[in-house]
C-alpha cells in the first residue's frame, strides 16, 4: 500500500481553489439593484434618472397650472418588469392611460385615491365621485399627455428619439385583461413619488424595455462625448484666396486656380421652427402672469347688410359648424384648441378634446 497522505504542496493548492471558489460565490449575482434603483440587470441607469428627474420636475410645473395644485414628480425608480407581472401587480379600480411616446407604447397608472382627487381639482368638482365616469377620465386623460408633451420637449433631443406623445385613452383597470399588448414582454417600470399638496403617492409607468435601454444608451454617449474634449487640430493655410474655414488642403480633387482642395459638405439647419419642438425658453416664467382673452366660439356667418337691419327678437341665425361638432377656443383671435361644451354646477364650460397642432394654426393664419 503506497503512502496516501498529502505533501504541503498539495494542501495550500487544494486550499488556494477554496478560497477561489468562494471568492466567486461571494461576488456573483449583486448587480441586479441597488438602493437607489440606478442599476439593474447590469445597466447603469444613473444618467437616465438623473435626466427624467429633472425633466419631470419642469412637467411638474405645467400639471400643476392644469390641475390647480402644487404638484411634485420626484425620486424615480426603475426596475424590470414584464407584461404578465404589470398586468396582476396594478390594482384594481386604478386608472391606467394607453399613451404611446412616440413608437413606444407606454401605460400610466394612478391609483384611485389620486385619481380622484386629480380630477375633482381638473373639474371643479366639491364632492368624490362614485363613479369615473368619461368626464373624469378625460381630464386624466389631458394630465398625461401634458406630463409627457412636458418630457418630449425636454428629453427628445437628449435621445435622439421622436417621443411626442399620441393620444391617450384612459380606462379604469378591473384585471390583467385591461392590461394592453405591448410589442416586447419585456418592460421596464418607472416609478415616481407624486405629490399634490399634502398628499403623497406613487405615479408608475410602463415602458418597453428594448426603448429605455436605446435612451440609456443615447444619453451615456452623449454625456461621454459633451465630456471629452479635445482641442481642434490646427487647419493648413490656404492659399490662392481660397477660405480657411470651410476648405482643407489636400490631395485629390483638382480646382482651377491652381491648387487641390477637398470640398467638404455642408450641412444646413431643418425648417421646422425651433420653438415647435425645442425647450421652451427658461425665461418663460416672465409671462405667466400676463392675462390673456381666451375666447369659445360656437360658429360663424356672412349676412347681408340688409339680412343684418332686418334682425329682430325670435329672429334665427344659421350658424356654419354643425350641431355635435366642437367648439373652437381662441386666445387673443387665434385658433389654440377644439372642445366640447359642458356644464359645470349653473355654469357653461368647456373641455377641451384637441390641442391644434403647429401646422394647422400655420394654415388657417395663411389662409390655406
Amino acid at each position: 500500500m503506497g503512502d496516501a497522505s498529502l505533501s504541503q504542496e498539495e494542501i495550500d493548492a487544494l486550499l488556494m481553489g477554496a478560497d477561489e471558489v468562494e471568492e466567486s460565490s461571494n461576488t456573483q449575482d449583486f448587480d441586479s439593484s441597488d438602493e437607489s434603483g440606478s442599476v439593474y440587470g447590469g445597466e447603469d441607469f444613473s444618467e437616465l434618472i438623473q435626466a427624467f428627474n429633472e425633466a419631470m420636475s419642469g412637467a411638474a410645473k405645467s400639471a400643476s397650472s392644469l390641475v390647480n395644485k402644487n404638484i411634485s414628480i420626484s425620486d424615480l425608480q426603475i426596475s424590470d418588469s414584464s407584461t404578465d407581472s404589470a398586468g396582476n401587480e396594478i390594482p384594481g379600480n386604478s386608472i391606467i392611460i394607453d399613451i404611446s411616446m412616440g413608437d413606444h407604447r407606454t401605460l400610466m397608472v394612478f391609483d384611485e385615491n389620486t385619481a380622484k382627487q386629480i380630477s375633482m381639482s381638473m373639474m371643479g368638482a366639491s364632492e368624490e365621485p362614485a363613479v369615473m365616469d368619461e368626464a373624469y377620465l378625460s381630464t386624466l386623460s389631458e394630465l398625461a399627455n401634458t406630463i409627457l408633451s412636458s418630457l418630449s420637449n425636454n428629453l427628445g433631443r437628449k435621445f435622439n428619439d421622436e417621443i411626442t406623445p399620441s393620444s391617450p385613452v384612459a380606462k379604469v383597470y378591473s384585471g390583467a385583461g385591461d392590461f394592453p399588448a405591448f410589442g416586447s414582454d419585456r418592460l421596464k417600470k418607472f416609478e415616481y413619488n407624486i405629490s399634490t399638496d399634502l398628499e403623497q403617492a406613487t405615479l408608475t409607468q410602463y415602458i418597453e424595455e428594448d426603448a429605455v435601454i436605446s435612451w440609456n444608451n443615447a444619453i451615456n454617449e452623449d454625456r461621454s462625448q459633451s465630456g471629452a474634449f479635445s482641442p481642434a487640430p490646427e487647419r493648413e493655410q490656404s492659399t490662392m484666396g481660397q477660405p480657411s474655414g470651410g476648405f482643407q488642403m489636400s490631395k485629390g480633387k483638382k480646382d482651377y486656380s491652381g491648387g487641390s482642395v477637398n470640398v467638404n459638405p455642408v450641412s444646413y439647419p431643418g425648417l421646422t421652427p425651433s420653438g415647435m419642438k425645442g425647450q421652451m425658453p427658461s425665461n418663460i416664467e416672465l409671462l405667466l402672469d400676463v392675462q390673456m382673452i381666451l375666447t369659445v366660439e360656437l360658429g360663424r356667418t356672412k349676412k347681408y347688410v340688409k339680412d343684418i337691419l332686418g334682425l329682430g327678437e325670435g329672429s334665427i341665425i344659421e350658424l356654419d359648424k354643425l350641431a355635435g361638432e366642437p367648439v373652437d377656443l381662441l386666445v387673443n383671435g387665434k385658433l389654440i384648441a377644439k372642445g366640447e361644451v359642458v356644464v359645470i354646477d349653473e355654469n357653461f364650460g368647456v373641455r377641451v378634446t384637441d390641442i391644434v397642432g403647429p401646422a394647422e394654426r400655420l394654415a388657417r393664419l395663411t389662409g390655406e
